[in-house]
């Protein structure tokens, strides 16, 4: 309430001093510093997501949920809702491969990959424009720039006064309440924004809680073609972990089954503070300038520093693991024992980029440079345990610093031939320079320090017939540097290799005033990609291997349809085929202290397998109605085709299919003073199907004096919730 009060009285004494009621007639337009955005002259795969659509769809879910509509698409979530930690898959490819920035600042985390979505709760209320690029795209900056790109732009100059309440309500108690204003142009010079989230879930999984804090400040300044941006946003996420899944047993009989906080069902009472906790501030300086009148210059500068843990309860753990003594009493000597641990991440990460953009009657041409600069410390902490004697005074376990320069430098020139036809040239340099010290999470020691060099070329072409018909051809190559799990889990001292990968995408559009289509084919061919084994290391994390050829290939169609006046239709579908040519399976063999026995080890080759999480088929199919003015309901059903866990395309370990239908009903008012009143409910999985959307699987066995187990094979999956719903009203002030 305190917030809403001071973004209220600010909007009020904006709208009574300061506010110029003369309209301005500056043309305005987002800072140009999202580098890696892709035009509609350029001939790249993507798809892009308006405010006005993102606004009908956000009630409080995360970001992937969000653009789960969008073709090629698939996406996964712990807590069974869309709220906490979610995941993104785009053609087939996970989180570590989709290059995501924030204003044309990279987000994946530099040694991870990974995209934490829950550490920007609500980012997308600020939001003014989402871009999602297939195959490789544009040149881009960040770690995870291969295969799929996400750029979301906040830049934005609001040029008239509002103030914004949204706030929603439903199933599992989830609470979304945002806030959000600005000035407007302030004697045609300044505007301020601001905005403040709070989103709180118990979850569909039991205990699956999350508490999620957000703001976003802006300010800006604007002088003919200069174009000052200087944006601040922090996220808190605590979300308690519903990371390990449950096992298909429990399917049938407890679907809401959380493992986590009972150390795998050994601890009878669940931990209470089996949580994740993570602090993220993000800092950008955003600049337009233009030169001349073709010429414009463009840059970022940016800061993100973050710090967190997540903490476990562990049972008869031995001391000797975590580097401590045994302890020794009256009666016994004690080996092992319970206790709280924390893993720990702090980090920092700076950089800039700049461009120059040229743009004539005849081509586009830009030049382009950036660099960032990560500094990462990892460390463990035992917090607790039943003997104090057990916690030495340095209850630091494990500590391992990471730090990684990455710059490249690239040009693209867009070229029209004729009135028709286009030509598109696009070369990118990148230099990375990664060194590990110290130990990973399982204590053993690590010393890697890699420089990579990676040349990346990519030549398209578009033709436009005429206003209707539009083809575009591109190939590219792009490469990926392994991840910092890779060389802490390498095996036989061999270090990981980039992974690099050819990218040949062809489109054809049509349009005309009722109907817009399209079809794209793809092929991903890859060289040295990085893949589970099946293996898993110490603490149980996946272990991947290169294998030396695999590939997507596939069909992306579209169609939005302008039926009636009152009635479209959207639908998008995927069809692909997604291989492995040869790949080898890798099931450890552990002794009784659970320590693994290479000479056991069991390694099965296997040939043309389906690559893990990559369905065949995906499809989307929307309805949109508008009854009477200002109601729309929209009816979607979005089909999800069968998954395998790993590599190996074998059967008992799969999701099956599943097929989802929402249903949104809105409904606008208009009236004074209040300018717009937006009442909506979402009612999801209406059909009430009971589906699994994620899960992983190993296999191991046991080895002792005088014994060898068969083979066991474990799957553990990920239950979403059958039918919920949301409430929502958006009240806005103009």
């Amino acid at each position: 309430m305190r917030n809403a009060f001071i973004l209220t009285i600010c909007w009020l004494f904006i709208q009574q001093n300061l506010y110029s009621q003369t309209d301005t007639t500056i043309a305005l337009k987002a800072v140009q510093v999202i580098f890696n955005k892709a035009e509609s002259n350029e001939p790249i795969t993507f798809s892009t997501l308006k405010p006005k659509e993102i606004e009908r769809i956000n009630f409080g879910q995360d970001i992937p949920v969000l653009l789960d509509r969008t073709i090629s698409v698939n996406t996964a979530s712990d807590a069974g809702n869309g709220v906490g930690y979610t995941y993104l898959r785009l053609r087939g490819s996970d989180q570590t491969r989709i290059n995501v920035t924030l204003n044309g600042v990279p987000y994946n985390d530099a040694e991870s990959h990974q995209v934490f979505w829950v550490n920007l709760p609500d980012f997308i209320s600020s939001a003014t424009d989402v871009q999602i690029q297939r195959g490789l795209g544009t040149s881009n900056n960040g770690a995870g720039a291969f295969g799929g790109t996400v750029n979301i732009s906040t830049a934005a100059i609001n040029k008239q006064p509002f103030f914004l309440t949204s706030n929603s309500y439903g199933s599992f108690n989830t609470l979304k309440n945002t806030l959000a204003g600005s000035t407007g142009l302030i004697k045609n010079r300044f505007v301020f924004d601001a905005r403040y989230s709070q989103i709180f879930s118990d979850g569909y999984i039991d205990r699956a809680s999350s508490k999620l804090h957000s703001y976003y400040v802006s300010g800006a300044f604007v002088n003919k073609g200069t174009v000052i941006h200087l944006i601040h946003f922090l996220g808190k996420e605590k979300t308690y972990q519903a990371w390990y899944g449950i096992p298909t047993d429990s399917l049938l009989t407890n679907r809401t089954l959380n493992l986590a906080g009972t150390d795998f069902g050994q601890k009878t009472t669940p931990h209470a503070n089996e949580s994740d906790n993570y602090l993220q501030s993000h800092y950008q300086l955003l600049i337009s300038q233009t030169i001349n009148a073709f010429t414009n210059f463009s840059g970022n500068v940016f800061y993100v520093k973050g710090s967190g843990y997540y903490e476990q309860y562990k049972v008869a753990q031995n001391l000797n693991s975590y580097g401590f003594q045994d302890v020794y009493t009256e009666h016994d000597t004690i080996t092992t024992t319970d206790m709280i641990r924390q893993r720990w991440l702090k980090n920092k990460f700076f950089g800039a980029n700049m461009a120059f953009t040229v743009i004539k009657p005849k081509f586009n041409w830009k030049v382009a440079a950036g660099f960032s600069n990560y500094l990462g410390n990892h460390f463990g902490k035992v917090i607790w345990a039943p003997y104090a004697s057990t916690i030495p005074l340095d209850n630091t376990y494990y500590k391992g610093d990471g730090a990684k320069l990455d710059a490249n430098i690239y040009s693209t020139l867009n070229y029209k031939i004729t009135k028709a036809l286009a030509l598109y040239l696009d070369i990118q340099y990148r230099f990375i320079d990664y060194n590990i010290q110290g130990e990973g999470d399982n204590r053993s020691p690590v010393a890697e320090r890699n420089r990579y060099h990676f040349f990346n070329p990519k030549l398209g072409m578009q033709a436009n017939f005429n206003e209707h018909h539009h083809m575009n051809l591109y190939a590219g190559i792009g490469h990926h540097e392994p991840l910092r799990d890779d060389f802490v889990n390498k095996r036989s001292g061999k270090n990981p290799l980039p992974e690099a990968m050819l990218d040949i995408e062809w489109g054809y559009q049509y349009t005309n005033k009722k109907v817009k289509t399209g079809i794209n084919l793809y092929g991903m061919l890859y060289k040295n990609q990085l893949v589970v084994t099946g293996a898993l290391n110490d603490v149980g994390a996946a272990i991947r291997t290169n294998v030396d050829k695999s590939f997507r290939l596939g069909a992306e169609l579209e169609c939005t349809w302008q039926i009636h006046k009152k009635l479209t239709f959207i639908s998008n579908a995927t069809f692909s085929l997604n291989k492995i040519l040869q790949f080898n399976e890798v099931i450890n063999t552990y002794d009784e202290f659970y320590v693994s026995i290479d000479s056991l080890r069991i390694t099965n080759q296997l040939v043309n397998k389906n690559i893990a999480f990559s369905p065949s088929i995906l499809g989307y199919i929307e309805l949109q109605y508008q009854p009477i003015k200002n109601c729309t309901i929209s009816f979607n059903n979005k089909f999800t085709g069968k998954q395998y866990l790993d590599n190996t395309q074998n059967n008992l370990r799969s999701l099956k299919p599943y097929n989802i239908n929402n249903l949104i009903v809105s409904y606008t008012v208009h009236t004074k003073p209040i300018d717009e009143i937006i009442c909506s409910i979402q009612l999801n999985n209406i059909t009430n199907r009971k589906y699994v959307s994620n899960g992983y699987t190993y296999s191991e066995r046991y080895a002792g004096p005088g014994y060898l187990t068969d083979v066991n094979t474990y799957n553990y999956i990920y239950p979403q919730a059958g039918f919920n719903f949301m409430a929502g009203i958006i009240i806005k002030i103009k």
